[in-house]
């Protein structure tokens, strides 16, 4: 079974725009999605939190679409980390772990009867749901806490910072299962991060707890071995879109990695969920727009799909341009990319993404040359080399820059409004950032 993630911290569309994606996502294949509400309803366990942009009426309008589509929907949450979005608001404050803003203290009083309380807001917005998503990876701080140091100080079963997770997370599995019906999931990579040593604790945890192995990188199966030797229900976890280098001003990502985790997970046996990342958290930078996914998309919900996709050459051609930092290539590419043939409207949509994207490409690297050229005519003045002409034709270059910059912005609100994108002032001011337009 093949379950696509969606973040949707990130750039999303608007309701009617969701629902051609709900269309197409069941077009490539995928039987499920996993939807990571995260900011974006107005929760009324945390009031005032987030940045709502779908309210309650629409999460049971989209879902309800999907799910008349044949998809299964699985609500997924964060109980312990990855909670910027709440803990960087004073009223919520005191459930910080040690004062830090993504991590949940498990031991404050409020901490699990408000997230019991969210799980309840959840499930009622899903009465058709078999499972729930509770999160629980990267918990960093862990048990640095005065309180949590004392805990696990006076733990008979010497779990070390480990024994605080296992019981937050275990009590709140319970609490799915027992009291909403709902089989819990969750991230295994705490687990992996002590390799294995704490999973003799998962007795604690429901039997049908499901435990989620996410591995975005080469050697996909490591860890893997470790929580299947448990007996506990595996499922795997690709990355459509994660993190990458230049993420926080990059229009355009590298994509071959992607097609080759996807692929090495779906040699394995297992239920898979293909991440869908839209921002590293909250408090981090805004990736692009799904268009800029419809290779991997195709390639996680029907891998012979893109085996004979008329793409690959493309993708693999961008890839290495985008790598080497080509200009000539990237031109070239600049052409071809509308040129190709495009099956469906989201085709469509992509290539016009994959230009704007390849056009910002080339704009960075003539504006590197330009701030490089600007700091050594700066310090060939301060030695006295002054040339009238010289400078009058850095200004013309600098101007038509600038022109360029702004005919790309153009088409960029151009493009969001045409797809009904939400949070465009934000990616459009992260990716100016990277032209050093202050020359």
């Amino acid at each position: 079974m093949q379950y696509l993630h969606l973040d949707l911290k990130g750039i999303v569309p608007s309701e009617m725009q969701f629902y051609s994606w709900l269309d197409w996502f069941k077009k490539c294949g995928f039987d499920g999605l996993v939807m990571e509400y995260d900011c974006r309803v107005p929760w009324d366990t945390w009031a005032d939190a987030g940045s709502p942009l779908f309210g309650k009426d629409v999460v049971t309008r989209l879902v309800g679409h999907a799910e008349k589509l044949g998809f299964e929907v699985i609500p997924l949450i964060q109980v312990h980390g990855h909670l910027e979005w709440i803990l960087q608001n004073e009223s919520y404050a005191y459930l910080r772990e040690n004062g830090e803003l993504n991590e949940l203290c498990p031991l404050q009083p409020d901490s699990f009867p408000k997230m019991c309380q969210w799980i309840d807001e959840v499930a009622a917005l899903h009465p058709n749901a078999r499972n729930i998503h509770l999160g629980c990876d990267e918990t960093w701080h862990l048990g640095s806490c005065p309180e949590c140091r004392k805990k696990i100080s006076g733990d008979p079963l010497q779990r070390g910072k480990m024994g605080l997770f296992i019981d937050h997370a275990a009590k709140l599995c319970r609490y799915a299962a027992e009291e909403k019906q709902l089989r819990p999931m969750i991230w295994d990579d705490m687990f992996c991060r002590d390799h294995g040593a704490s999973l003799k604790s998962l007795s604690v945890f429901p039997e049908e707890t499901i435990f989620v192995h996410w591995k975005y990188g080469r050697n996909t199966t490591d860890h893997l071995d470790l929580i299947r030797s448990t007996g506990q229900e595996t499922w795997g976890a690709s990355a459509v879109r994660c993190g990458w280098i230049d993420h926080h001003w990059k229009a355009l990502n590298i994509l071959g990695d992607r097609l080759d985790n996807i692929a090495d997970w779906q040699k394995t046996d297992l239920n898979l969920i293909h991440t869908t990342w839209g921002r590293p958290n909250n408090l981090w930078n805004l990736y692009g727009p799904w268009e800029a996914l419809i290779p991997p998309f195709i390639a996680a919900g029907n891998p012979s799909g893109w085996a004979s996709h008329p793409w690959r050459l493309f993708v693999r051609a961008l890839d290495e341009a985008l790598l080497k930092a080509e200009r000539p290539a990237l031109e070239n590419l600049a052409g071809e990319v509308l040129r190709l043939p495009a099956a469906d409207p989201m085709e469509t949509r992509a290539k016009t993404w994959f230009s704007l994207g390849i056009q910002y490409e080339l704009m960075h690297l003539e504006a590197l040359t330009l701030l490089q050229t600007d700091r050594c005519l700066k310090v060939l003045s301060g030695h006295g080399c002054r040339d009238v002409r010289r400078d009058e034709k850095w200004n013309t270059l600098r101007r038509t820059f600038r022109e360029k910059v702004e005919e790309w912005e153009a088409e960029l609100e151009l493009f969001w409004k045409e797809n009904q994108l939400s949070d465009f002032d934000e990616y459009r001011d992260t990716r100016r950032a990277g032209f050093f337009l202050d020359l």
